[in-house]
């Protein structure tokens, strides 16, 4: 009997001393300017939290901004995942910011931290027009209600020319100044968040105090092991939620929750490859990359055979459009426009003499390729001035490289020196006199590419060869003669 009651306690010992799982919670660390890179590494943390079966997602957000094409993206990715997210706004959740804070399930903010001022502003910082601060609002507002968060307190957070004012029933409401001015005179407001109009007028920008009384954050967290500490995942009706244990006292016990207090913490770290297409999707690198890229193909036709210019420029040009596809930026179709409008190019400079349609049609291809890009990367003046300023820097390096080489040794070997002048026996035949020709061999004087001079007996004659260039001294026969164009054709002895 003494032994049965013994092996019955060491039962129920070991039934509770089972170990409970740990919640799992992944860390997504938003540091810097958003942008299209940034976006890349936020979706790769999101894909492995849902491959780790993750209780929660916290974003540690400290930024000034950043592309809003990016932020949208970056929204839409927040709202596809069925893992409860919360934004913790560590220092400062500004413009693009603000609004992937209002994109997650909670908002905590440490203390003395800020969140607003979501107006989109040019390169220059001035403001941007109506039609793209419309749509800003309109992306803004959509994301708040999508979150049951107050749509006026995020449109005054875009819109400067909106009064946010706390009415003396309680609401929280954006006005446009005639509706200001009409609550004003009903004596209808209790409190000015945000002056808006014209002269005065202020983004709405919210501290972590402002935050909380306004009713946009849920809560106030000095780091994140407290924020952990303090939240609850509740599953309620087939579908978990993040809530702090504050809240869930007034939910119903019997729901299944997990604690995130304690919970295994896996921050996703920037990969190598993260970092590096951040850093070449960054507008100032992706414009240096398009004009030393460009330019090194440039001085590489000017120049015969292959050489370190144009292996530059060939890697600049990868690295651009390699940055880009990864960065998930529909890019395909524009690489290959690029490279067929290089090609066109090619046959315009090797074999088609003159310029004509395949350098048109180039030309056309490549400023195609290169303006769908910028402009599915960047915001369309970002796009524009980016694009702008790397063409005149292309345009400069290709400049001084024509004013420069021509100095060169190598410049020397394919650029034609030989001054022409009567008194050194050059003449130009009477075109009658060119049929005769035909048949005869010469010898090459310059470097044929596809034009130079030939002599033939005593004559110097202009000649164009056809098919490959032809070196100095090289024996070339006339094959073809049309008006003052001799044709000729190397022969190998």
């Amino acid at each position: 009997m003494l032994m049965f009651i013994r092996l019955w306690l060491f039962f129920l010992l070991a039934l509770f001393c089972i170990p409970i799982q740990a919640a799992q919670v992944y860390i997504i660390r938003i540091r810097s300017e958003i942008g299209n890179g940034l976006r890349v590494y936020i979706k790769h943390g999101i894909e492995a939290a849902e491959a780790g079966n993750s209780d929660a997602i916290i974003f540690d957000i400290d930024t000034p901004g950043g592309a809003v094409n990016a932020a949208k993206d970056i929204i839409d990715d927040i709202h596809q995942t069925n893992i409860p997210t919360i934004a913790y706004v560590n220092n400062e959740a500004i413009s693009a910011g603000a609004m992937i804070s209002l994109a997650c399930d909670q908002i905590v903010m440490r203390g003395g931290g800020t969140i607003g001022d979501s107006a989109p502003v040019s390169l220059q910082g001035q403001e941007a027009g109506e039609k793209i601060v419309s749509y800003v609002r309109g992306k803004i507002e959509a994301t708040a209600e999508r979150q049951g968060r107050n749509p006026d307190i995020a449109k005054a957070m875009v819109d400067k020319k909106l009064w946010l004012v706390k009415l003396k029933n309680g609401n929280i409401v954006a006005l446009r100044s005639d509706e200001y001015e009409k609550r004003r005179e009903a004596d209808e407001i209790e409190e000015v968040i945000a002056s808006g109009g014209e002269s005065e007028a202020e983004l709405l920008t919210l501290t972590t105090e402002g935050a909380i009384k306004y009713q946009l954050a849920e809560a106030v967290a000095e780091s994140l092991d407290a924020l952990l500490e303090m939240y609850l995942i509740v599953e309620v009706n087939g579908t978990r939620q993040a809530m702090t244990r504050e809240n869930f006292e007034f939910m119903d016990k019997d729901l299944p929750f997990v604690a995130l207090k304690n919970a295994n913490q896996n921050t996703v770290e920037l990969t190598l490859a993260d970092r590096m297409v951040i850093f070449l999707t960054s507008p100032i690198i992706a414009g240096l990359l398009l004009s030393l890229g460009t330019a090194g193909l440039f001085i590489e036709i000017r120049s015969p055979g292959f050489g370190i210019p144009g292996l530059l420029g060939l890697l600049c040009l990868s690295l651009f459009f390699g940055g880009h596809l990864l960065s998930h930026v529909d890019a395909e179709y524009a690489l290959l426009a690029f490279v067929f409008g290089v090609c066109l190019l090619l046959l315009e400079a090797f074999v088609i003499p003159g310029f004509g349609i395949a350098g048109i049609l180039g030309l056309g291809c490549i400023l195609f390729s290169i303006f769908f890009i910028f402009s599915q990367a960047y915001e369309t003046e970002q796009a524009i001035t980016t694009l702008s300023v790397s063409v005149l820097m292309t345009v400069s390096l290709c400049v001084i490289a024509a004013y420069l080489l021509p100095k060169t040794r190598t410049w020397n070997n394919f650029v034609l020196q030989t001054e022409m002048v009567s008194e050194q026996g050059f003449h130009s035949a009477p075109r009658e006199d060119f049929q005769h020709y035909i048949g005869q061999l010469g010898t090459a004087l310059t470097t044929l590419r596809p034009s130079g001079t030939i002599r033939i007996g005593e004559d110097r004659l202009d000649a164009i060869s056809i098919g490959n260039f032809v070196d100095p001294e090289s024996t070339v026969k006339v094959v073809q003669v049309e008006g003052a164009n001799v044709y000729v054709e190397e022969v190998l002895v």
